[in-house]
């Protein structure tokens, strides 16, 4: 549709994807995806904390949550972190000075299954030091190239993706990508 000439489209649906078991996603659930034309990964980041922040008035007449005994503000603008500062924050580790599989590998203090790359070892880093304290909305920008293959290339990063995913409660509610257009790039 987009290609055809409309511009902005949304689709609301039931999902199941049989991906194996993890504690950390539901293999049956609704999802609201919409695509727009010339958006890119900043311009979706604005849309979702718009929409979660009015859907929660609307629905709760208050922008704030409870998750347990942690109140909760939705009201925009969210917290925004690249994962590369964030996992330096929460685990004291530069990413990007260790650019390579081996580099991360001997960084961390472990030794890696041969099939994970260094995409693969960032994101194991990031669930396990980063994401369990992601509680206040938050949008982590700009992932290894290897976990995202069909996100457009970071404008100024190599070997990074434009990509974000945002978390609420120590878990993932959304993630969003700039679309590759160019069919040349890669």
């Amino acid at each position: 549709l987009v290609v055809g000439g409309i511009d902005r489209v949304y689709e609301l649906g039931k999902d199941f994807r049989n991906e194996g078991v993890s504690h950390k996603h539901n293999p049956e659930f609704t999802m609201l995806e919409w695509y727009e034309a010339y958006a890119d990964y900043e311009k979706t980041a604005h849309d979702l904390e718009l929409l979660v922040s009015e859907v929660a008035e609307r629905v709760l007449g208050t922008t704030r949550i409870k998750r347990g005994q942690v109140e909760i503000d939705l009201t925009p603008p969210w917290r925004r972190i690249t994962m590369r500062e964030a996992i330096l924050e929460r685990a004291g580790l530069d990413i990007l000075e260790h650019p390579t599989r081996e580099a991360l590998a001997t960084a961390m203090g472990v030794e890696p299954d041969p099939a994970e790359g260094w995409g693969k070892l960032v994101d194991g880093l990031f669930s396990r030091e980063v994401e369990p304290a992601l509680i206040e909305p938050t949008f982590v920008f700009d992932y290894p190239v290897e976990l995202s293959p069909f996100a457009k290339a970071h404008r100024s990063a190599p070997g990074l993706v434009e990509r974000w995913e945002a978390f609420l409660g120590g878990v993932e509610i959304a993630n969003s990508f700039s679309e590759l257009n160019d069919p040349d790039e890669q």
